[in-house]
């Protein structure tokens, strides 16, 4: 949204409580770009959005340690220590220069993600246990954006873990000294060189490539990151899971820090960098018909989700295939068909958590406006007008809404629900 700076934008300050609710901001604050990925995800059906655990986690290795180890260890939600992992396995290889050739095109391990959690869930606490255990070469907090470009230049390649990040979001799409870092973060997601100039010098980062989790309580999230930027390509450029509380009662003691798991975890890791590396790995043949036949797999379970937030979701397959690959220690410079097998299952887990969030915007309560339209149209036998559905459904409360009801009434392509037994093959 371009500014004025003659005149400022006068802005609601939220209390601590409230959320931004899909109904605030519904139509006039959304283009038409944002409107239609909306109507997109309305209609991105899901069945069990809570851990699905096992099925991406790998008997004997590295990630199952971790899993074991947390899941008796402590009560920490098991999403945050398992992607931490996979995250870290993706910081690792990136930091070696590790690249992928996929039909021509290539890639780098370059994960980025964002993961909800409820207040409490020891987000701080899960990452510091596998960062003292992997450690990584890290990528510091930010704070303005010439300091992010110099950081870049000094841990180009790095992982980037940040805490608080619904907070630096808000940040970035609210604040002007904070404008730049959003660009600086869409070539970095490109992998396009980043300048800048200063009054003594010019800086310039070649190749930049980060990898980022960034973690969040999701009240604070929601709070501060409008439905309006999550549907805007920037935010898409992130993958998210949302890591519910485990339905055990609560630990009193926590043992992550004592001996035998510390050299349990250590030993595993010790085996992932014991794995020989290449500096380019290549999709197999195989590996690019998985892919290609598990896109159009998901694509025509969920035809209406714009082609565009599928592609940035599917795509990072071969990412995570790689961290796969090597996870499962294989030391082949081939990617092959069972690598991108489990890459699926953590590419599904992301799209159905991705409107597990929306949800969070009430957009399941615009579901159910939507439907008590289509049921006045039932009763009226045509198509209502927009004053029909202001009289007719107490929840349009204008004309400007009852025109965006009307739109997500319009006929979608047939579109059939994901079989929740067919899992892609992993083998």
């Amino acid at each position: 949204m371009a500014r004025h700076p003659s005149r400022k934008k006068k802005t609601r300050r939220l209390p601590a409580s409230e959320q931004i609710s899909i109904f605030d901001q519904i139509p006039e604050n959304l283009t038409e770009a944002q409107q239609e990925t909306l109507r997109g995800f309305l209609n991105l059906k899901t069945t069990n959005t809570k851990w699905r655990g096992r099925d991406i986690v790998p008997p004997d290795t590295f990630l199952a340690t971790v899993i074991d180890r947390f899941h008796y260890g402590c009560d920490v939600p098991l999403e945050i220590p398992a992607f931490t992992a996979l995250h870290g396995i993706a910081a690792w290889l990136l930091d070696q220069n590790v690249q992928i050739s996929v039909a021509g095109s290539t890639v780098r391990p370059d994960l980025w993600t964002t993961v909800l959690a409820e207040s409490g869930a020891s987000k701080t606490y899960a990452t510091r246990i596998l960062q003292n255990i992997m450690t990584l070469r890290r990528f510091p907090e930010v704070t303005t954006a010439a300091q992010f470009v110099a950081d870049l230049q000094e841990h180009n390649h790095a992982a980037w873990f940040q805490d608080e990040w619904g907070q630096l979001i808000k940040r970035i799409n609210s604040q002007t000294y904070a404008d730049e870092i959003r660009d600086y973060l869409l070539r970095l997601y490109d992998n396009q060189t980043i300048s800048r100039r200063t009054r003594s010098q010019t800086i310039e980062v070649e190749d930049p490539a980060l990898v980022i989790l960034g973690t969040t309580v999701t009240d604070t999230f929601l709070q501060n990151v409008t439905l309006e930027s999550m549907l805007d390509g920037f935010m898409q450029r992130f993958q998210y899971v949302i890591a519910e509380r485990r339905p055990e009662p609560p630990m009193p003691l926590y043992t992550m820090d004592d001996a035998p798991t510390s050299k349990a975890l250590t030993e595993a890791w010790d085996r992932v960098r014991r794995t020989t590396i290449h500096p380019l790995y290549t999709a197999s043949p195989e590996a690019i018909e998985a892919y290609c036949t598990q896109f159009r797999r998901l694509f025509r379970d969920h035809s209406t989700v714009p082609v565009s937030f599928f592609r940035r979701v599917l795509w990072r397959s071969f990412k995570y295939a790689l961290v796969y690959h090597v996870l499962l220690g294989k030391e082949t410079p081939e990617i092959d068909a069972g690598d991108l097998g489990w890459a699926i299952r953590v590419a599904e887990l992301h799209l159905q958590d991705a409107r597990n969030l929306l949800d969070r915007y009430n957009m399941s309560d615009l579901e159910k406006v939507v439907c008590k339209a289509e049921a006045l149209a039932q009763r009226l036998g045509h198509a209502p007008s927009p004053r029909e559905l202001i009289a007719g459904v107490r929840d349009i409360k204008n004309a400007p809404m009852a025109r965006f009801v009307q739109e997500l009434m319009r006929p979608q392509e047939p579109q059939r629900d994901a079989n929740p037994t067919s899992r892609p093959m992993a083998t």
